[in-house]
């Protein structure tokens, strides 16, 4: 079986949802959930619940987040490799009455303070990992240091527009990259255009050999050197839809292990998860994905 490293943040995630439609600049009435989160680490967990060989290179602090991310890992089967900071991340998203994020705080900061001398410590894990699997949370030269130093598919959550420059040195370097329509833009420096295949084009150009971009309601693209298609979303009530580009991406790295429709595999997997409450639906297994229908 081939084994998936991925590198990336583990965060405590907080979402507070309102009672009611929301009223900007204004206290709201609502509750809170608090759950495991990090797009590398909801990324990772997907895959292990999947029955992917998998590992997670992440930071955790020296606090209550440490003991959540290690049980969680063991629960699922996810080999976990830490690297060691002060604090855990924490991500706070706000919701609307319809479930969809309004607007987050991300608190990164120790994810930033990875290092190549880090890196260099997992050098074996590295050596050993079959696909490589980053999110964009990582400082530019430790980016640098893992693309140029390991010459293996990498597959790229772009994260936000935001962090998406850290790895524009490097496009020629990735297997798939995964975006959303407003960092595939960004990215580009197209910030106007709205089709997505003349966007993929870009990329592809560039050296990417497969593009993923998710359009929200519109659906999903795929487009590598041989064809383009969009694919229409799924309607559906969703419970909360902030882990479910993660689900999405690692339904794409599942279906191009086992020799499958990514794209079909990457819709099932987001349907499940927006389903939950939780990032990461405790649904989540071969079989159930399976049973979902599109």
């Amino acid at each position: 079986m081939e084994k998936v490293l991925v590198v990336g943040g583990s965060v405590i995630d907080v979402f507070a949802y309102p009672k009611e439609k929301i009223i900007m600049a204004d206290s709201n009435p609502g509750y809170l959930k608090q759950s495991l989160g990090g797009v590398g680490r909801n990324i990772a967990e997907n895959l292990a619940r999947l029955g992917i060989d998998t590992t997670l290179i992440t930071t955790v602090g020296r606090d209550e987040g440490r003991k959540l991310v290690m049980q969680n890992a063991q629960d699922v089967m996810l080999k976990l490799s830490i690297i060691q900071t002060e604090h855990t991340p924490t991500y706070i998203s706000i919701l609307n009455d319809e479930k969809d994020n309004v607007v987050a705080i991300a608190a990164m900061d120790d994810i930033e303070l990875v290092n190549k001398d880090d890196i260099k410590i997992k050098d074996a894990i590295f050596q050993s990992a079959d696909i490589i699997v980053v999110d964009t949370n990582l400082n530019q030269d430790t980016l640098s240091y893992i693309f140029e130093t390991y010459k293996k598919p990498f597959y790229v959550d772009v994260i936000s527009a935001r962090k998406a420059d850290r790895i524009k040195p490097h496009l020629r370097q990735i297997t798939a990259l995964k975006m959303n329509r407003l960092e595939a833009q960004y990215l580009s420096g197209m910030h106007k255009e709205e089709d997505p295949q003349v966007l993929g084009s870009y990329f592809l150009s560039k050296g990417v050999k497969e593009v993923y971009i998710t359009l929200g309601k519109e659906g999903s693209f795929f487009m590598d050197k041989t064809h383009a298609e969009t694919y229409p979303s799924t309607p559906i009530v969703a419970k909360n839809t902030s882990g479910a580009g993660d689900a999405f991406f690692a339904g794409i790295i599942y279906a191009k292990i086992k020799r499958l429709d990514p794209l079909l595999y990457a819709r099932k997997a987001a349907i499940l998860t927006v389903q939950s409450n939780q990032a990461v639906s405790d649904q989540m297994s071969v079989s159930a994905l399976e049973e979902v229908e599109i």
